[in-house]
């Protein structure tokens, strides 16, 4: 059965929509401006003898504010699922702004020493806590506004966002490059661009606070939200399979973050060919999660899903080899556009594919967590880990083979998990927990 149309307007259905993806935009324009000026980054906070080392420290910071998701997904998504989305989004969102301001100000390691790595860390943890709340509320959001049979189209407004989130990202390294000298940019030039993501906040604030709540979540809440640790329990397998979901996913997301250090790093690529590439990614993002999302009301998730996996295992390694023989613009915006298409094509589907999981009651913890904990584990560590294979097995194209293996575990899990054409509905769960 599906869920029964709801009665919001079209004005206040475009709001709702605008208020959910905001903070998606902010939370990954936050991360891809990390990942941008990276280098940058690193030595302003991190510095050491060794560049290498500096930059494996900032990635290594990078990861350190995912441990904080799954936290924030449990405290801030137990408080959506308790007083409402529409007020733990504004929480999130103005959480998120005070991270971003972090690294807008902070001191460098040359006026503080050892207080300014400190104090970005704080200020990654306090990102991590406020991202790991913002997915569970917004999906929810996003899929108790929208009618049953746009479900689909409504859920892919959550990736959209956040390839929106990276061509705002690409777009602002663009003109930064063009603006100033690469020694003004490791000067400090690279804080504008935090500082222009604080813009976001205030905004994105005066839409959430203007919205109304959920009609799902005004009927639950006539009934006690289930105490937390037996609702995890009784979910468990919920949960395990919203995390196999989440590998690919985040994998993908996160690999197409690091192409803007791989290309300068690894292929001797200059920065302003690499925000090219960002740019085609989050082009194809924002074009194509709507087409998908609305393709997947008619014929389902699971075919789309496992055709941009299936393909990603398939293709991955020799689009990294033809890039790594052909390096320049056109072949890395034609590869970064390619996996933004496929990743589309899953991503665009997978937040309906979590938010049907679980119960209203306890929908944006459960959606949060298994998001949380796929990223943390799995996202956070990508530049990581990349960054680390390349060094020690000396071959630049071993990013090829950790995609595909990712495609290949969330295809194992969306054969297993999502039917071959289904009507979306409310889990039986629901009675017993709700």
């Amino acid at each position: 059965m599906r869920r029964p149309d709801t009665q919001l307007d079209a004005a206040t259905e475009r709001k709702t929509f605008a208020a959910a993806a905001v903070g998606n935009l902010l939370e990954i324009y936050d991360f891809i401006a990390y990942g941008i000026f990276a280098v940058p980054i690193s030595r302003t906070f991190f510095a050491t003898h060794s560049e290498f080392i500096s930059l494996l420290l900032t990635f290594l910071t990078f990861a350190v504010g995912f441990v904080a998701r799954p936290f924030g997904a449990l405290v801030l998504g137990r408080y959506a699922d308790r007083v409402g989305r529409r007020r733990a989004l504004s929480l999130t969102l103005t959480l998120m702004a005070a991270s971003t301001l972090v690294l807008a100000v902070c001191p460098s390691y040359a006026s503080i020493g050892i207080a300014a790595p400190i104090i970005v860390t704080c200020g990654r943890l306090l990102q991590g806590f406020s991202a790991g709340g913002e997915i569970g509320g917004s999906v929810a959001m996003l899929v108790e506004n929208a009618p049953g049979t746009r479900q689909g189209f409504a859920s892919s407004f959550q990736q959209m966002s956040q390839g929106g989130g990276a061509l705002l990202a690409g777009l602002v390294g663009l003109a930064l490059t063009n603006l100033f000298s690469d020694v003004q940019i490791s000067g400090g030039a690279w804080r504008i661009a935090f500082a222009f993501g604080l813009l976001i906040g205030p905004v994105g604030w005066y839409i959430r606070s203007s919205i109304p709540e959920t009609r799902a979540f005004e009927e639950a809440k006539r009934e006690a939200a289930p105490p937390l640790l037996p609702t995890l329990v009784a979910h468990r397998w919920q949960l395990l399979g919203g995390v196999a979901i989440m590998v690919f996913w985040t994998i993908a997301t996160y690999v197409s973050n690091y192409f803007t250090t791989y290309s300068v790093r690894e292929l001797h690529m200059t920065m302003l060919q690499s925000y090219l590439g960002q740019l085609a990614y989050g082009i194809t993002m924002v074009v194509m999660c709507p087409i998908i999302g609305k393709l997947s009301d008619r014929i389902g998730v699971r075919k789309p899903m496992l055709f941009g996996a299936l393909l990603t295992a398939i293709s991955a390694y020799p689009l990294f080899w033809l890039l790594a023989h052909h390096p320049g613009p056109g072949p890395l915006m034609m590869v970064q556009a390619c996996i933004g298409l496929l990743l589309a094509c899953y991503a665009a589907c997978a937040s309906s594919v979590l938010a049907d999981i679980f119960p209203t009651r306890f929908r944006a913890t459960g959606v949060g967590f298994a998001y949380a904990i796929g990223v943390t584990v799995f996202g956070g560590l990508t530049p990581l880990a990349v960054t680390s294979l390349i060094d020690l097995t000396g071959d630049k194209l071993v990013i090829g083979y950790y995609l595909a293996a990712a495609a290949v575990i969330s295809s194992i899990a969306v054969a297993i998990a999502t039917p071959k054409r289904e009507a979306r509905v409310e889990p039986s769960a629901q009675v017993a927990v709700e």
